[in-house]
């Protein structure tokens, strides 16, 4: 009897801690085969877009991209991010402390703390082009 409530404290102890790892980082769940990105800066023209196709790069930002959400946040839009897949495209806006996904359907809208990996790397986009 002891060793079986041990065995079931022990199981349910792995099940938190594995669902609060999966429940931490999102990024996994939310963008899948990203093939392309492309950032346009607040306010500036379409033509202006900072087209990232290239696989290195392409997962290195993949990389640093690891999602907690907050839905406290509020996301000051200073880049329009859309990140392309083999099955469609995520809208994003990034700004310094927060990543805001828009899904399709609807207004729905979800925001995560831009980690500060991914922040370093927005901050020096331009100079990928």
């Amino acid at each position: 009897m002891k060793r079986s409530l041990l065995l079931f404290t022990v199981m349910m102890a792995i099940l938190l801690i594995a669902g609060g790892l999966r429940a931490a980082d999102q990024s996994k769940l939310l963008f899948s085969d990203v093939q392309q990105i492309v950032f346009l800066k607040k306010g500036e023209p379409k033509k202006n877009q900072i087209i990232i196709s290239d696989p290195v790069k392409v997962k290195r930002l993949m990389d640093a991209l690891h999602l907690e959400r907050n839905d406290r946040l509020v996301c000051d839009m200073a880049w329009q991010v859309t990140f392309i897949e083999k099955a469609g495209t995520v809208e994003t806006f990034v700004c310094k402390g927060c990543v805001e996904i828009h899904h399709e359907k609807g207004s729905e809208r979800e925001r995560f703390q831009t980690p500060p990996e991914f922040d370093k790397l927005v901050e020096h986009i331009e100079e990928w082009r």
